[in-house]
Order: structure tokens, then sequence, then C-alpha cells
């Protein structure tokens, strides 16, 4: 049968038009080149049975692949510009359709085998094209330190929050996320760096010193006078963990950790202590 109707069509188009009509050949059915498939019609039923008829409706179809020698025999027809085919890899497929009446139509048609998408490639696409903001770093006091008081340090809220890019591969899509964990803050005096877990607490100017707290900040204990320029630069990172999952393949998993830093110079001035002498007769 398979190979019945391969050469049905192969001798269908040897003389058909090119318009898209319908050739003829003797082989009890009809076989046809439209173009852009070929195929043979016959008879609903099983082979050498009688039709059926039904009273009409819409074509339902079912494919399945040719078989190695049919497909050899396809790649010939395409090869010698009689049959469907493309460029790349594809596979043909012989398309079975129930029309209307009781008919059925096979017909061969060509589609291209679909990319093999390397869903973990893309995940590292993805992440590679995630945004992720320059620290805007937040400190109290606002401007230049002293030494020997604390200085409140803190991410501004409003960029910590996940950030996502998506990569496209097919019919395969692939969504990485960062979400910040965690900042450090390498004060630039030679003194052990500060991890936070989160932003830190903003401080709040209007309410009582006495009456607010953090775990972020840092005390310097020396001037920045002999520091280059007069500063300490000041690094923050944050570091984000990184996530992703997949749409149209299986895949989704851990892709560790991301960071991104800003540096920026920061003065400290040194206090002097007030020596308050004591005696006797004070």
């Amino acid at each position: 049968m398979h190979r019945a109707l391969i050469a049905a069509a192969i001798a269908a188009v040897i003389g058909a038009p090119a318009a898209p009509t319908s050739a003829w050949a003797d082989t009890g059915g009809s076989a046809w080149n439209n173009g852009s498939s070929i195929g043979a019609g016959a008879s609903a039923g099983a082979p050498g049975g009688s039709g059926t008829s039904g009273s009409g409706g819409a074509s339902s179809c079912s494919y399945e692949p040719l078989s190695p020698q049919d497909q050899s025999d396809a790649a010939d027809l395409y090869a010698n510009g009689m049959g469907p085919g493309g460029s790349g890899p594809g596979t043909w497929y012989r398309e079975i359709c129930a029309g209307p009446n009781g008919t059925t139509s096979a017909t061969i048609v060509w589609a291209p085998t679909a990319p093999v998408v390397n869903v973990n490639a893309l995940a590292q696409q993805a992440a590679s094209a995630t945004a992720l903001p320059s620290p805007a770093v937040r400190r109290n006091p606002a401007g230049e330190q002293v030494t020997q008081v604390q200085t409140w340090l803190w991410i501004d809220p409003g960029q910590w929050r996940p950030v996502s890019a998506t990569a496209t591969a097919g019919n395969v899509t692939v969504t990485a996320t960062a979400t910040p964990e965690s900042v450090t803050f390498t004060m630039g005096d030679g003194g052990s760096p500060v991890t936070c877990d989160g932003p830190g607490t903003p401080y709040d100017p209007s309410r009582q010193a006495s009456s607010q707290s953090t775990d972020c900040s840092y005390t310097y204990t020396t001037s920045s006078n002999q520091a280059p320029g007069g500063a300490f630069m000041v690094t923050a990172t944050v570091s984000y963990h990184v996530t992703w999952v997949a749409a149209g393949a299986p895949g989704g998993g851990d892709l560790g950790v991301a960071t991104r830093s800003f540096t920026e110079p920061v003065r400290v001035a040194q206090i002097q202590a007030l020596n308050q002498p004591t005696g006797q007769g004070e």
C-alpha cells in the first residue's frame, strides 16, 4: 500500500500541470500534486472492501511517518522537483484525512524537524539578560561620616525585589528570576566587611535615635585624611539567588548566585576627644 501510494504520486506528477490542479493516473484512484504536497485519493474502508458513505462534514486527519523506503522515494521526488520538501532536516509524513461523504485522502507532506532546544543554555541566556540594578546605597549620617559614631547602612527598599528575564528558542521559553538575599559593605578602611541579610533598616529621622536599631552598621575608628583623595572607597555588593523555570519543555532549577556592586568615595572625619581633667579641688 505504501509503495503503491508513492508510485501513484510519481506517475501523477510526471505530467502534472504547474497550476495546483489534480492530475490523474491509471491507479484505480486519484493521484495528484498541488504544488506543496502529493498524494492519492481512495474510497473509505479496508483495502479490497467496499466503500462507505457519510452524511458530510469536516475532515479529520492523522499523521504517520513514512517507512524508510518510502522516505527514500519521497526524497527522490523532491530531488527531481516533483514533491514536497524543504531545506534542513525534516521528515515526510502520510496525512490521512477522513473527508465528508465517507471519502479518505492519503497525502504525503513534508515537515521540518523541530530543533532540539538546550534548555540549560537557554536558562543561562535568560540569566545573563536579567538587569540587576546598581545598588542605591543609603547611610545615616547621609554625608560625611565621623569616627566613633555608628554609620547606618541600607539599600533603597524600592530596589529590593526580584527581577526576571526570558529567553526563547522555538516553542520553548525560559524565565530566569534573580531574588536579592544579602548585601555586603566593604568600608574602604581595611576593616572587616559587613554582611547584612536583607537590605538593612532605613533610619527614620522623625523618630528618636534611642527608639531605633539596626543590625547593618559600621563604626569607623580612623579618618580618611590619609587615604587617596581624602576618602575611603566604599563598595556595596548585593547577592541575588537566581532560579529558572521553562515553558514548552521540561526543566527548571537553581543557577546559583549573581552579584551587582556599586562603589563610591566616603569621607570620614576624626572627632577629637575632649579631655576633662579631674583633680582635687574641683
